[in-house]
């Protein structure tokens, strides 16, 4: 007993404990929505034309290198592809995040920060899903590179800052919070170092989608402001609500009930080597970082309201939106001034919260096998030869409690991708659901 307490105070006891859970939580949970149509597109291709982005690709095309590709080398009765490339990147981002926080915050603090904010319950699409990870591979890039220029190294900076600003169209936001801290420094030259490759992809993002209309744009033809503001404060209430209200609560809430006994003992495990090694000495709030949060979280909330598409949600795939709001919550979270309990009886609820809802999302994805294997095995499709199209019914949504959560035959592309992949072969299959309406002999 007295060799295992002395090993669990160690210094990096509980970080070495909670990396150990990274491939826990991320092995066995699948692959989700668009990812099936991606395995079917890419599988006919040749490796030269998949080399080349195309399309919507071109928008972010360093996705098409971390992401896209690997499609077509991911088979569907084979995910092992999959479960490599989730671990890596959440490492990745780990490694970028804590290398961010440790600039203001002891290894500790920056650790559990980094990891909160990975796997934050308001949006687990982006941990679990391998291509919704692009948003919090951008996000840590793009501190990594603050990190980078607050060091001086300014050339390295520059170039992850390009990095993480053509990964995704979702770097803007993380850009403009970043270059307000340094502007809010005085440390202009750094503020340059950090925004311009954002300007850079800006201009080329117009050029593509604009200019030469390789992409539809996510912008508008024409902006009202009172639309503007109507939609920018649907951000701000969809936000409170997916993120601190009656939406997260049952978020969290439902969660419990999805705890396996294996993640039960292992959160019960992890919490007491939280209590063990939580240190006391508390490091203070940084007001410079919270203004640059601040900013990050308005200036998320503004984009999303140019494109009126994206709400805050808190359940399904779409919930990837509030991942930039998390950052903030994240760093409030785990440095509010309390006691020990206190900080280990927080800790145990997110840490229960996400064991059950990782739980939650390899059951979906082993009701997903079940049902491919089911369509592959049947009989009657098997020998289909005919043009006509299959409906299919059920199996749209996950059930999380009482609530659709996430997607599998929800959507036509979907639904004819998964058929296809499952059988082999060409055929035309479709969701048939509550929005269909048989009258008059007509669907």
């Amino acid at each position: 007993m007295v060799l295992f307490k002395k090993l669990i105070n160690k210094e990096n006891s509980l970080q070495l404990s909670l990396l150990v859970l990274v491939p826990y939580l991320l092995i066995n949970t699948g692959i989700f929505s668009d990812e099936y149509t991606l395995l079917l597109n890419t599988q006919n291709k040749n490796l030269t034309e998949l080399l080349v982005p195309k399309g919507f690709l071109l928008i972010a095309p360093i996705e098409n290198y971390t992401h896209i590709i690997w499609y077509h080398f991911i088979k569907i009765d084979n995910l092992i592809l999959v479960y490599i490339l989730k671990i890596l990147y959440v490492f990745l981002s780990l490694y970028f995040l804590a290398k961010f926080f440790a600039l203001f915050l002891n290894r500790q603090n920056a650790f559990l920060i980094s990891l909160l904010f990975l796997y934050f319950p308001s949006h687990d699409s982006t941990p679990y899903t391998l291509l919704v990870q692009y948003i919090t591979l951008t996000v840590s890039i793009y501190l990594y590179a603050f990190y980078l220029a607050y060091n001086n190294k300014l050339i390295w900076a520059f170039v992850a800052a390009t990095v993480a600003s053509f990964t995704s169209y979702a770097s803007v936001v993380i850009a403009i919070s970043l270059f307000s801290y340094f502007i809010v420094n005085k440390e202009f030259k750094k503020s340059l170092v950090i925004f311009i490759p954002n300007v850079i992809f800006s201009i080329y993002y117009i050029v593509m989608s604009r200019i030469l209309d390789v992409v539809k744009t996510q912008i508008p033809d024409k902006l009202n402001i009172y639309i503007l503001i109507k939609q920018f404060v649907l951000q701000v209430v969809t936000f409170i609500d997916s993120v601190v209200g009656p939406s997260m609560w049952l978020k969290l809430y439902y969660s419990y009930y999805e705890l396996s006994a294996i993640s039960f003992v292992i959160g019960i495990l992890l919490i007491f080597i939280f209590y063990i090694t939580r240190k006391e000495n508390e490091d203070n709030y940084n007001s410079k970082l919270i203004i640059s949060f601040i900013v990050l979280l308005l200036t998320s909330f503004a984009v999303f309201a140019i494109t009126g598409k994206y709400p805050q949600l808190a359940f399904n795939l779409g919930n990837r939106t509030t991942v930039f709001g998390s950052l903030l919550l994240a760093y409030l979270i785990v440095l509010i001034p309390s006691s020990r309990k206190m900080k280990t009886a927080v800790f145990a609820i997110f840490l229960f919260s996400i064991l059950g809802i990782s739980d939650h999302w390899k059951d979906w994805h082993k009701q997903q096998m079940q049902v491919i294997k089911n369509i592959a095995n049947n009989d009657a499709l098997i020998e289909y030869k005919e043009s006509k199209t299959i409906y299919v019914s059920g199996n749209q949504y996950s059930k999380y409690g009482p609530i659709s959560h996430i997607e599998f035959l929800s959507e036509n592309w979907v639904t004819s991708a998964v058929f296809n992949l499952a059988l082999k072969k060409n055929i035309r299959a479709v969701t048939i659901n509550k929005r269909h309406v048989y009258e008059d002999g007509y669907l």
